[in-house]
């Protein structure tokens, strides 16, 4: 099973280190948020990957920009 997540690690690894090279902190974080768990769910999954109706891999690289924007860049 771990061997399908292996997309979605990378995508969240990926995305934390993109996350520290933005100058300002991203706000209104909620809806940036909701808005991204919108087109995760619109983009859909491989039909292999996972049992949820939600791309995982976009929605974690999400989750890995937020969070590198908030420990490692964002100074204002």
């Amino acid at each position: 099973m771990i061997e399908l997540l292996y997309p979605s690690i990378l995508a969240f690894f990926l995305g934390i280190l993109l996350g520290g090279k933005f100058r300002i902190k991203i706000p209104n974080f909620l809806g940036f948020l909701v808005l991204s768990l919108i087109i995760a769910y619109f983009l859909k999954p491989l039909p292999y990957y996972e049992p949820l109706r939600i791309s995982l891999v976009f929605f974690s690289s999400i989750l890995g920009i937020f969070l590198g924007n908030r420990l490692l860049g964002g100074k204002g």
